[in-house]
């Protein structure tokens, strides 16, 4: 891939019209006219005008509009793959079927417009000269400014591997985990020493992304895959957590999917959301004896104080005042009752790509935050979708339980 300094790598960008929860996936959202995906790619084509770029896309997107994609950007060299709906790996592979095994890859999602070619540049070299499997950005990175490198090789070593195990599908979803897992077999390197991201190009990405975070993708449906769906993933975690003696409140419950679940499992659950539109449809939809949805202001909850034993909250603190979102979350639960919730974790979340959020928190931020009103008792950093690392608390999300002193 490597001639003198000019560089023509072989680009894969991940895309499709369903997330792994069901829901539309963002990547095809519209701004200024074409999806967000072609963003991707056209800060690919700056950096590497000559790349070979290889859209990956599930097999059930196939005859849809990622066929259009090529064409956005004639006399490139642009083409289209289809296949393996649960298995990105497996993916990847066979659109790299005419490739050397030892090429290095540059992998993109296509939702990552904000991605640094620069980076990659970088990351292709340091694979190369030390004859790395795979190199990624830092775990609390902003995802949206991500790329990795993936040596061919190692990808079929590691569809090899997982082709053994079972319940692999979150590793065929995101393999530099499981490479990085198996240091024996593999290796791997974060990208550490990386130039810094400028406040600027943040802000720029934030006001792009106002065409591009809307309403959906945080929904759950039947078309899920569950090897990537991390939505779900908060709620089953918190399922550990409850009793059916637990009387609670699913704060912020969106369309009520995570409800359904705790409902299963308490004794009582009371689910609440801000938006009315939101709780009417749930309300319809969910049909539970001890069930019931209302709207409510996170920061500013109509209960009693010390009503209920738990509270689970996921996504929600990153979308409004974290002061006065903790005192509530205190305020309503008894002494000895949990409060369980997740958050996307951001190394540089003071200006977050995601123009829903007021603020995204670095694992230090976070936990600094809650203990001023709670004993933290477990931190989880998710790495990516169902991607765990136990006692290791980084990763692109937060899941934490806290405990409301006695």
């Amino acid at each position: 891939m490597h001639t003198g300094k000019t560089i023509t790598p072989i680009i894969l960008i991940q895309a499709a019209s369903r997330a792994w929860s069901g829901a539309p996936d963002w990547c095809m959202n519209e701004t200024n006219g074409r999806p967000v995906v072609a963003l991707t790619m056209e800060s690919a084509l700056n950096q590497f005008p000559d790349a070979d770029i290889r859209i990956v896309a599930p097999a059930f997107d196939k005859g849809g509009r990622l066929n259009d994609l090529p064409a956005i950007f004639p006399n490139k060299k642009i083409s289209v793959y289809y296949g393996f709906d649960e298995s990105p790996l497996d993916r990847m592979i066979a659109a790299l079927d005419d490739t050397s095994d030892e090429a290095l890859i540059i992998r993109v999602d296509g939702l990552h417009f904000g991605w640094l070619p620069e980076h990659a540049v970088d990351m292709l070299r340091i694979a190369a000269q030390d004859k790395l499997d795979c190199v990624k950005m830092p775990d609390d990175f902003p995802i949206q400014l991500t790329s990795d490198i993936y040596r061919l090789s190692s990808l079929k070593k590691a569809s090899t591997m997982l082709s053994k195990l079972d319940d692999s599908g979150i590793y065929k979803v995101h393999p530099k985990f499981f490479m990085i897992k198996n240091t024996a077999k593999f290796k791997c390197a974060r990208y550490l020493d990386h130039p810094p991201v400028s406040d600027e190009w943040l802000s720029r990405c934030r006001e792009i992304a106002h065409d591009v975070y809307i309403e959906g993708r945080m929904a759950v449906s039947k078309k899920g895959i569950k090897a990537g769906d991390q939505l779900t993933f908060h709620y089953e975690l918190a399922l550990e957590y409850i009793t059916p003696e637990t009387v609670m409140l699913d704060c912020a419950c969106g369309p009520g999917y995570g409800a359904r679940m705790l409902a299963d499992k308490a004794t009582s659950v009371i689910a609440a959301d801000i938006d009315e539109d939101t709780i009417l449809k749930a309300t319809a939809i969910n049909k539970r004896d001890n069930l019931t949805f209302q709207t409510a202001d996170a920061t500013n909850l109509e209960f009693a104080d010390n009503t209920f034993d738990a509270v689970t909250s996921f996504e929600t603190v990153e979308h409004v005042d974290p002061a006065p979102y903790f005192k509530e979350m205190h305020r309503v639960l008894r002494a000895g009752g949990l409060l369980i919730l997740s958050t996307p974790q951001n190394s540089r979340g003071h200006i977050p790509v995601n123009s829903q959020h007021l603020r995204e928190f670095s694992i230090e931020e976070i936990t600094a935050l809650a203990s001023a009103y709670f004993t933290v008792q477990q931190v989880i950093g998710i790495k990516q979708g169902r991607v765990i690392f136990p006692d290791d608390p980084k990763g692109q999300n937060t899941f934490m339980v806290c405990k409301k002193p006695e």
